[in-house]
């Protein structure tokens, strides 16, 4: 899982952002929320222009350069910050396995060129490599040692190159760590309703959120999650010029589902397109999640990320109203604040309990400590 993300000169943030998922408290309530003392669902608050969305661009920045998966390069024309634009941007990703730790540190110029990259793997330094320098890489991981280690001037990922071009002895540990540093990487999903289906990493190419649904057989399945969102459609597939197309089914009549489906309800359609292959995230990272849900729709949507054992969530959000720990706890509510990224629990010296009323200690400003 992630446990801790840095990134400083990023856009808004000059300074160093730090989001540490490992600061967790000893709640006893919403315990599936963490898992291996790492936050497994968190929501991010703050106010606009605060830095919600550039946080969820900054963390998948590294699927850029390590993954083959989708990307929108159109999110990070602006790069470095406007005070700082000679200097770097820096990067680090520290993620914890079973068998251990994997630091993963970058510095970028744009978000196509390396300078730096190293991989740490429970302390030891197992890569390095200096993109304008003369300094010899460093390559420690078992089954490597023949690699040609000279990119010349091609501007490519030498962590990707590693892990790309060689066989490695899957009985060293530093080697199961790093593939599964790769793995974890490689299965990480960004997206956002905002705009239609946008969205980075994971796989790539378009699809039809409806083709999803039907191919997959979940026709019955997305009505009966509708059903309890407490949206009542019958849904049916039929074939129009040799396309299969999601319905619903009145007395008489059927209709394409897009046709009577409201902003919200075709939102919810997203998520459920995403959701029926979120066993197989990593990470995800929904920016504004519910700017067309209700209050109770988005609170649906967050039960439904706590039933994935396996997956982490950050979602950003304005809605103080689902603000309660009820659905999760204060270690799990972060907030944006002047660069800074804190849980509630942080950001407070009041020992919180379950029965203390959130949103309402958040609109007294208590967590501006």
């Amino acid at each position: 899982m992630l446990k801790k993300f840095e990134v400083k000169n990023f856009k808004n943030f000059d300074e160093h952002l730090v989001l540490d998922l490992s600061k967790i408290n000893n709640y006893e309530f919403n315990e599936k929320a963490t898992k291996n003392g790492v936050l497994k669902n968190a929501l991010v608050y703050g106010d606009n222009g605060s830095g919600k969305s550039n946080l969820g661009y900054a963390m998948f920045d590294i699927i850029l350069h390590l993954t083959d998966k989708e990307k929108r390069y159109d999110r990070y024309g602006l790069y470095t910050h406007l005070e700082h634009m000679k200097e770097n941007v820096a990067f680090s990703y520290t993620f914890a396995f079973e068998e251990g730790e994997l630091k993963y540190v970058y510095n970028k110029a744009d978000a196509q060129t390396l300078l730096y990259e190293s991989v740490q793997i429970n302390g030891k330094t197992c890569l390095e490599y200096h993109y304008t320098s003369q300094t010899p890489p460093i390559l420690n991981l078992a089954g490597a040692e023949t690699l040609n280690t000279d990119l010349g001037s091609q501007n490519i990922s030498f962590v990707k190159y590693v892990h790309n071009n060689t066989v490695l002895d899957l009985e060293d540990v530093n080697n199961i760590i790093f593939r599964k540093f790769f793995s974890y990487v490689n299965r990480m999903l960004w997206f956002s309703s905002l705009q239609g289906n946008t969205y980075q990493g994971f796989t790539a190419g378009t699809e039809k959120i409806s083709t999803r649904i039907i191919e997959n057989n979940k026709v019955k399945d997305f009505q009966e999650f509708l059903h309890k969102l407490g949206i009542d459609y019958e849904l049916v597939v039929k074939e129009i010029d040799g396309e299969k197309q999601l319905h619903c089914k009145y007395k008489t009549e059927t209709t394409n589902f897009y046709n009577v489906a409201s902003t919200g309800t075709q939102s919810v359609a997203l998520f459920y397109y995403w959701l029926i292959q979120m066993e197989e995230v990593s990470l995800v990272f929904i920016d504004e999640f519910d700017a067309f849900y209700h209050k109770n729709l988005a609170i649906a949507v967050i039960e439904e990320l706590k039933k994935l054992d396996d997956t982490q969530s950050l979602l950003t959000t304005h809605n103080t109203d689902i603000m309660s720990n009820d659905l999760l706890r204060p270690d799990c509510y972060l907030q944006i604040i002047n660069g800074k990224i804190k849980s509630f629990a942080e950001s407070t010296k009041k020992e919180l309990r379950k029965a203390h009323n959130l949103q309402k200690m958040y609109n007294a400003g208590a967590f501006n400590e």
